[in-house]
């Protein structure tokens, strides 16, 4: 059977079905970097779309998975060979053109899956720009924000200390590798590796994929890590990824019909007169 739950298999009539029967597109934004010596290169561009494809899969009356965006902003992690960078502007441009081609055939409302932290500014930036400049909503999230949506849910597989033990190819990115794919990852080149940053004990500065402090300082990875783990990646297991993967699987359908239910509000101008110009920006 034809997966009708990919945006890319339907033909241009049932686009127009999609979008008279409120479907919401999902848009699965990665990279590609090195994720230590123990995951492929194609992590961020492999576990965002695999957890969207699998909500459509379950969901196809509600969402419509799109074709993923495989590069992102990486530019910090250039020092590790076969790392991809775009410039945060193209990047960010990049998505709002694909966001608005959606929005122009008429979806109204549409969610951002993203793979890769670094990729997190941009995409605020090109969420807000779509949702400022057309009379659409974006919804934008991570997968792993996804899975500390209910009290106690990382519990169930977490064992890493925090901060730091879930990181960057650590014990959760790992885990989701081995149930994804477990023939694609080496466990013997795997290693627990607190980062430079979360050894300095800081109660300002520091990282986890569950919580950071108040301060941040964006450098190059090499500076705070020397094989590129950020984490307690040999903790990794694939049963704990696919826990993982369910979670943020159901979450993010759980999401998606609440997003459907909203009924958000005009905007309103307040002006005394009428603005006789384009607002700027």
């Amino acid at each position: 059977m034809p997966e009708k739950w990919r945006y890319e298999n339907l033909r241009w009539p049932e686009i127009n079905e999609a979008v008279e029967n409120g479907l919401i597109p999902i848009l699965p934004v990665g990279t590609v970097e090195q994720h230590g010596p123990h995951l492929p290169i194609k992590m961020d561009m492999w576990t965002a779309p695999e957890i969207a494809s699998e909500a459509a899969r379950r969901r196809p009356d509600r969402l419509l998975v799109m074709p993923v965006v495989p590069y992102g902003y990486t530019t910090h992690v250039m020092d590790f060979p076969g790392t991809i960078t775009i410039h945060p502007e193209t990047f960010s441009r990049y998505v709002v053109d694909v966001l608005k081609s959606a929005c122009y055939h008429g979806f109204k409302k549409l969610i951002v899956i993203n793979g890769h932290g670094s990729n997190i500014p941009p995409l605020e930036l090109a969420a807000r720009r779509v949702m400022l400049e057309t009379d659409a909503v974006v919804s934008l999230t991570s997968w792993w924000p996804l899975l500390a949506v209910n009290e106690g849910a990382t519990d169930k597989w977490r064992e890493s200390e925090f901060p730091g033990g879930t990181g960057h190819a650590g014990e959760a990115e790992a885990s989701l590798g081995l149930f994804l794919d477990e023939s694609l990852i080496d466990m013997t080149q795997a290693e627990n590796h607190l980062t430079w940053t979360n050894r300095q004990k800081s109660k300002f500065e520091y990282t986890d994929l569950f919580g950071s402090g108040p301060v941040s300082i964006s450098t190059w990875t090499s500076t705070y890590t020397d094989k590129g783990i950020c984490g307690a990646a040999a903790m990794a297991t694939k049963e704990k990824g696919e826990i993982i993967f369910d979670e943020a699987v159901g979450n993010l359908i759980e999401w998606a019909d609440e997003f459907h239910a909203r009924q958000y509000q005009p905007r309103v101008d307040h002006h005394t007169r009428t603005p006789t110009t384009e607002v700027p920006g």
